[in-house]
Protein backbone atom coordinates (compact mmCIF):
# COMPACT_ATOMS: atom_id res chain seq x y z
CA UNK A 1 0.00 0.00 0.00
CA UNK A 2 2.95 2.08 0.99
CA UNK A 3 4.02 1.93 -2.65
CA UNK A 4 1.06 2.54 -4.46
CA UNK A 5 0.86 6.31 -2.25
CA UNK A 6 4.48 6.73 -3.48
CA UNK A 7 3.77 6.04 -7.19
CA UNK A 8 0.31 8.23 -6.84
CA UNK A 9 2.33 11.19 -5.09
CA UNK A 10 5.08 11.11 -7.82
CA UNK A 11 2.19 10.89 -10.30
CA UNK A 12 0.13 14.09 -9.13
CA UNK A 13 3.68 15.97 -8.71
CA UNK A 14 4.95 15.15 -12.28
CA UNK A 15 1.28 16.79 -13.47
CA UNK A 16 1.34 19.63 -11.40
CA UNK A 17 5.27 20.31 -13.01
CA UNK A 18 3.62 19.76 -16.42
CA UNK A 19 0.74 21.81 -15.98
CA UNK A 20 2.95 24.82 -14.43
CA UNK A 21 5.64 24.22 -17.76
CA UNK A 22 3.27 24.10 -20.16
CA UNK A 23 1.21 27.18 -19.07
CA UNK A 24 3.54 29.34 -17.52
CA UNK A 25 3.28 31.98 -20.08
CA UNK A 26 -0.65 32.03 -20.23
CA UNK A 27 -2.46 34.78 -18.87
CA UNK A 28 -5.98 35.01 -17.69
CA UNK A 29 -8.65 37.00 -15.86
CA UNK A 30 -9.38 36.21 -12.43
CA UNK A 31 -12.39 37.85 -10.65
CA UNK A 32 -12.30 37.53 -7.07
CA UNK A 33 -14.92 38.89 -4.13
CA UNK A 34 -16.14 41.08 -6.79
CA UNK A 35 -12.99 42.38 -7.76
CA UNK A 36 -11.64 41.59 -11.57
CA UNK A 37 -7.75 40.89 -12.29
CA UNK A 38 -6.99 41.29 -15.98
CA UNK A 39 -3.34 39.63 -17.12
CA UNK A 40 -3.03 36.95 -14.24
CA UNK A 41 -0.85 34.17 -14.91
CA UNK A 42 -2.52 30.90 -15.05
CA UNK A 43 0.16 29.06 -12.87
CA UNK A 44 -0.46 32.13 -9.81
CA UNK A 45 -4.36 31.37 -10.24
CA UNK A 46 -3.49 27.13 -10.18
CA UNK A 47 -1.22 27.69 -7.13
CA UNK A 48 -3.42 29.47 -5.02
CA UNK A 49 -6.43 27.33 -6.00
CA UNK A 50 -4.62 24.76 -4.70
CA UNK A 51 -3.61 26.46 -1.32
CA UNK A 52 -7.13 26.96 -0.83
CA UNK A 53 -8.32 23.87 -1.24
CA UNK A 54 -5.62 22.38 1.14
CA UNK A 55 -6.39 24.92 3.83
CA UNK A 56 -10.71 24.32 3.29
CA UNK A 57 -9.65 20.19 3.14
CA UNK A 58 -7.45 20.35 6.11
CA UNK A 59 -10.03 22.50 8.11
CA UNK A 60 -12.55 19.79 6.81
CA UNK A 61 -10.15 17.10 8.28
CA UNK A 62 -9.92 18.55 11.87
CA UNK A 63 -13.31 19.02 12.26
CA UNK A 64 -14.19 15.46 11.24
CA UNK A 65 -11.51 14.34 13.75
CA UNK A 66 -12.88 16.10 16.75
CA UNK A 67 -16.43 14.81 15.81
CA UNK A 68 -15.27 11.23 15.51
CA UNK A 69 -13.50 11.49 19.09
CA UNK A 70 -16.82 13.05 20.65
CA UNK A 71 -18.73 10.02 19.19
CA UNK A 72 -15.68 7.77 20.49
CA UNK A 73 -15.73 9.42 24.14
CA UNK A 74 -19.72 8.95 23.73
CA UNK A 75 -19.17 4.94 23.09
CA UNK A 76 -16.83 4.51 26.06
CA UNK A 77 -19.09 6.10 28.57
CA UNK A 78 -22.32 3.92 27.28
CA UNK A 79 -19.16 0.82 27.21
CA UNK A 80 -18.65 1.75 30.67
CA UNK A 81 -22.16 1.97 31.74
CA UNK A 82 -23.38 -1.89 30.37
CA UNK A 83 -20.06 -3.47 31.90
CA UNK A 84 -21.22 -2.14 35.20
CA UNK A 85 -24.96 -3.36 34.35
CA UNK A 86 -23.40 -6.65 33.64
CA UNK A 87 -20.66 -6.93 36.66
CA UNK A 88 -24.09 -5.91 38.93
CA UNK A 89 -26.26 -9.01 37.43
CA UNK A 90 -23.57 -11.52 37.46
CA UNK A 91 -23.06 -10.44 41.49
CA UNK A 92 -27.29 -11.32 41.98
CA UNK A 93 -27.87 -13.80 43.94
CA UNK A 94 -28.96 -16.75 41.59
CA UNK A 95 -32.46 -16.92 44.49
CA UNK A 96 -33.05 -13.09 43.36
CA UNK A 97 -33.60 -14.04 39.86
CA UNK A 98 -35.58 -17.06 40.00
CA UNK A 99 -38.10 -14.92 42.01
CA UNK A 100 -38.06 -12.41 39.20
Amino acid sequence: MWAFRIFLVLIIIALVIGFSIYNSGERTTANLFGREYVGVPMIYVAFWAFVVGMLVSFLLGVLYYFRIQADLKEQKKENKKLLEEITTLRNLPLEDIEEK
